[in-house]
């Protein structure tokens, strides 16, 4: 009996009459599900209440229960990078994807092939995760967020020093810069690079706070604190969740914002950083060659253009994941 993959807000599994959900976005309808990091689009399924059984890291937990301010309504099991356990007919595997703090692809054995999806992955290291690590597989499940020619980042610590030497200036001419960012993940990078690099107070709101704490139960230095008052202009900068653009007095601030989508967009009165927890192009086609798959399966974002580039450049077998209602035999 062959395993077979289908899309139902999120990717799932099925082999012997067992489900193995990755990520999905809605409660399992299974017994299994791995869950790969703590953004909010990727733990949809560990906010409705199941019967079954959710695998993660223990990093990803905290990150969670941080962020959604509350216990995961399931069973939990907490795993390493390189321990491999069983969850029902599949045997499973962690590792590295590189993408947050405590982010996880998933190998897994069904149907006697090796099938590797990374979650969203980033191929190089940052100031608080190392790059993902390859894995040999049958099958590559592979995100593309960034999968089209058109997004090349520069290096990272290119970026690094174009956000420290902004932020300096903009200090030092008595504004306050605030940094829009994700909460869980980009303003944890943001906090340890200003921590590192300038000798500003860094206040973050309360959210990025919780999380800040924890990340330091695993030892990550992050040095910030609630803001209470206002700010001195030219000696604070504030790292801030992106829905509170706007929120602070006009004039006094210097608002920007760190994502991967600046390479190609700008933004009125911002400055943007391209700066991305998710693996470019150019690093998604190394990966692929790293791993050395037989047939890969392209997700999120420019799945096709990435599929296509992939049969063209790598002469590797690959498609876009099939869409909600298809299935496909491994």
């Amino acid at each position: 009996m062959s395993a077979r993959i289908f899309w139902d807000k999120g990717i799932t599994l099925e082999f012997k009459g067992e489900s193995l959900h990755l990520d999905v976005q809605r409660k399992p309808k299974g017994a299994f599900l791995l869950v790969s990091h703590a953004h909010g689009d990727h733990t949809g399924g560990l906010k409705t209440k199941g019967e079954g059984r959710v695998y993660l890291t223990r990093p990803t937990l905290a990150l969670f229960k941080a962020a959604a301010g509350k216990e995961p309504p399931m069973e939990v099991k907490q795993v390493r990078y390189g321990e491999r356990f069983k969850a029902g007919v599949f045997r499973v595997e962690a590792f590295n994807s590189g993408h947050i703090f405590g982010s996880s692809g998933f190998l897994v054995e069904a149907g006697g092939l090796a099938i590797a999806y990374t979650g969203d992955l980033n191929f190089v290291d940052s100031l608080l995760t190392e790059a993902a690590e390859p894995v040999d597989c049958d099958i590559l499940i592979l995100e593309a967020t960034y999968g089209s020619p058109s997004y090349r980042f520069p290096s990272r610590n290119a970026v690094y020093s174009r956000i420290v030497k902004w932020t300096v200036e903009e200090a030092g001419k008595g504004r306050i810069p605030v940094f829009h960012v994700y909460p869980v993940g980009k303003a944890q990078e943001i906090v340890c690079l200003l921590n590192q690099y300038t000798s500003l107070q860094v206040y973050v709101h309360p959210k990025i706070a919780r999380i800040n704490r924890a990340h330091r139960r695993f030892r990550v230095k992050l040095e910030a604190e609630i803001l209470e008052g206002k700010p001195e202009p030219g000696r604070a900068v504030l790292v801030y969740p992106k829905g509170f653009l706007g929120r602070f007095e006009a004039g006094r601030v210097s608002p920007a914002i760190a994502t991967g989508w600046a390479v190609r967009y700008q933004w009125t009165g911002l400055e943007a950083f391209p700066l991305s927890s998710h693996a470019d192009f150019p690093q998604l086609l190394s990966y692929v060659k790293a791993s050395r798959p037989k047939k890969v399966y392209t997700c999120y974002g420019f799945s096709e253009a990435l599929a296509s580039a992939i049969r063209r450049k790598l002469g590797i077998n690959a498609e876009p994941l099939p869409s909600r209602g298809e299935f496909k035999e491994l």
